[in-house]
């Protein structure tokens, strides 16, 4: 049966309809604030940049004779690569239940790292629900020499909320492309002047998500949506993710989407997601087995002014222990992801973690195995969101017999 809707998934390419020019925005703003911003293909060109950045600062090396950085276990290899082709050695820092950063464990890892007087060390908030401001404040007063990346990703457009923080970020690294129908875009910010961007022009990566989101549109214009279409831009997307160098060579932004960028509805877009954040949030939150057999993370945490996704965590073992069908038994996150996805809701699992973190903090482990994240993106509207949290439960209902 052909689901109702299609919630999710990749964006499509979205015709310039806002007043606002998204880049002189962020690049206002950062201005005002005395950081310098550079507009690249994407987070994973971003990140190398930065890499690249502080080899040049630092001639290669710290004091130690070694390369490192401190970086969260809940991260993806896409935040890892760019630093272990450049040499860097990786260390992972624990995080909390709640996903904040197990500030205790930071310290202690970097109080052991022989030489360490100016740490290199990577934070995020996770969805804008888990601050990072305690401890950058930590870090900052231990060692005020330190390199603090900040990754606002999952904040983007709040850039004067987390430029006000009180304590600054050396770094603010962010993706664009994340949140809406662009081939790709993502920025730096930094303190200082930084280095050239010598790799210009479309890529491969561009080239090929342009004809993707291109491909989606037609196929959500068109009234019977063939499958063999939905296939075809799904695979010239992942051949687009295939193509990228793991941050080798950064790109600068491509031309076709700087010009996107200019003509952005962020208020329309920020008003979309707020209130179809806190309608999903509500919806779920009715759920008879919400606080039981998934929960939503922080729940209590201020909803972000623009959201990015609301993730839930799902308490697998407990829905195989309740069931009595061999499905329920089976289940497992990926299983019941695509049964979601089936009913034409994409709830995606956004952080594949690396075995050597997981294996380092438990916490970042299970989230990672358990975590499934809902769009509610502008989108769609309330009743999108009702829909999705009624496939959710329906599922749910089904596999407990």
């Amino acid at each position: 049966m052909t689901p109702l809707y299609e919630i999710g998934s990749e964006f499509h390419i979205e015709d310039a309809k806002g007043s606002c020019d998204l880049p002189a925005l962020l690049t206002g703003e950062a201005s005002g604030a005395g950081y310098a911003t550079r507009f690249l293909r994407c987070g994973r060109d971003s990140l190398g940049y930065i890499a690249d950045d502080i080899l040049m600062m630092r001639g290669g090396k710290d004091k130690s004779g070694r390369l490192r950085i401190f970086m969260p276990a809940l991260c993806c290899d896409s935040m890892i690569l760019p630093f272990y082709v450049r040499g860097y050695e990786v260390i992972f820092f624990r995080v909390n239940a709640d996903l904040t950063i197990d500030t205790q464990h930071l310290s202690d890892l970097i109080g052991s790292a022989s030489g360490d007087d100016a740490p290199v060390v990577l934070v995020m908030d996770y969805y804008g629900l888990t601050p990072v401001d305690d401890a950058k404040k930590r870090i900052r007063e231990a060692y005020p020499d330190a390199v603090i990346i900040e990754d606002v990703t999952h904040r983007v457009p709040d850039v004067r909320s987390f430029l006000k923080s009180d304590i600054a970020a050396d770094y603010f690294i962010g993706s664009i492309r994340k949140w809406m129908g662009v081939p790709d875009g993502a920025f730096v910010m930094q303190k200082g002047a930084g280095h050239s961007i010598e790799s210009t022009g479309e890529t491969d990566f561009t080239t090929l998500r342009l004809q993707a989101l291109r491909e989606k549109k037609e196929y959500l214009d068109s009234p019977d949506r063939r499958k063999e279409v939905k296939d075809h831009f799904r695979g010239l997307l992942s051949d687009a993710e295939d193509s990228l160098d793991d941050g080798r060579e950064p790109f600068a932004i491509s031309r076709t989407s700087e010009g996107l960028l200019k003509s952005v509805d962020l208020s329309g877009m920020s008003a979309a997601r707020h209130e179809n954040f806190i309608a999903l949030k509500a919806a779920l939150s009715e759920n008879e087995f919400s606080g039981d057999l998934f929960d939503i993370l922080n729940p209590d945490a201020t909803v972000p002014e623009t959201p990015f996704m609301l993730p839930v965590i799902m308490h697998i073992d407990r829905i195989r222990e309740r069931t009595s069908g061999a499905a329920g038994r089976s289940i497992t996150r990926d299983r019941f992801e695509s049964k979601l996805a089936a009913r034409g809701v994409y709830a995606p699992v956004l952080w594949p973690i690396d075995a050597k973190a997981a294996g380092i903090c438990k916490n970042a482990a299970y989230f990672a195995q358990n975590m499934l994240a809902f769009y509610i993106d502008h989108r769609y509207t309330p009743v999108h969101m009702r829909y999705a949290a009624d496939m959710f439960g329906e599922e749910l209902r089904v596999l407990l017999g």
